[in-house]
């Protein structure tokens, strides 16, 4: 390999894990922006426009036309693309004929514009979070894990949602659950057939049902695929089939997600090291 696609690659490898934890957050606030906050920011437009016509700070002339939504119409003396809130708040037509309609949408325009301009859209993200560990902490009580699973008896009751919901419900009790997989060991078993050895890390008993079919004592194993050590294949084999081997997990994983360049018990350095050119 040049020493230029060197250097290229190990720049990627540097940047790679930053830019997809970026990627991750930034979605995480997305969904509950979308879902939850802007809901919220939404409800605090409506109660500002309640309570206060004309919010502080805004430019009358100028804001709706920095802030607003935009539409594709121009305004005709000064070339300016013309917003949602700008022809609401300048309606004169709907102020003469109902003033009190104009009055509550000019007011709802206005409550907008001022959530962009001094983004306010934050406030409802950060009242989102704030509620969702509410839900958390109330759920981490008797009285809310008891309610909580008589809801869930409810929907379960509901034809459409009980064949999606409990599918939900495992993928995310899995994804957020603080129960943590646990690995006992390293083995090599021979998958996906006699004489070829896979590396695999021990989870524990086999199913019942099928020890009770087996005379021979089983384990199951999973077995990690390459690069991605999150995907893979839960196996059962037999006890006497499973070679201990005497690595840790780590030494495992890394193996795996080095397509087996870094062996267990080399330096990383001596296992990446490249063969010399003919």
């Amino acid at each position: 390999m040049s020493n230029s696609r060197r250097v290229f690659f190990k720049g990627l490898a540097a940047l790679v894990p930053t830019l997809v934890t970026i990627a991750l957050i930034m979605w995480a606030y997305r969904v509950v922006n979308e879902n939850f906050g802007a809901y919220i920011t939404e409800g605090m437009a409506w109660l500002g426009a309640i309570v206060k016509p004309t919010p502080g700070g805004i430019d009358l002339e100028e804001d709706p036309l920095v802030y607003g939504t935009p539409i594709d119409e121009w305004d005709g003396s000064t070339g300016r693309r013309l917003t949602v809130e700008y022809k609401v708040t300048h309606n004169k037509r709907l102020e003469r004929q109902d003033p009190k309609r104009f009055e509550w949408e000019r007011s709802q325009a206005l409550w907008h514009v001022a959530v962009r301009k001094y983004r306010l859209h934050l406030v409802g993200f950060a009242i989102a979070i704030v509620l969702v560990y509410s839900v958390g902490f109330f759920l981490a009580s008797l009285i809310g894990r008891t309610t909580w699973r008589a809801a869930e008896g409810l929907l379960f009751r509901i034809p459409v949602i009980r064949a999606i919901y409990p599918n939900v419900k495992q993928v995310t009790d899995f994804l957020f659950s603080e129960r943590k997989i646990d690995f006992s060991g390293v083995v090599a078993v021979q998958y996906p057939r006699m004489g070829i050895w896979s590396l695999a890390l021990t989870t524990g008993a086999p199913m019942s049902m099928l020890q009770e079919a087996v005379p021979d004592e089983l384990v199951t194993v999973f077995i990690p695929s390459s690069p991605t050590p999150f995907t893979g294949y839960v196996v059962q084999v037999q006890r006497k089939d499973v070679v201990l081997l005497n690595i840790s997990i780590d030494e495992a994983l890394r193996f795996v997600i080095s397509a087996g360049v870094i062996k267990p018990g080399v330096p990383a350095a001596a296992s990446g090291e490249e063969a010399p050119e003919a």
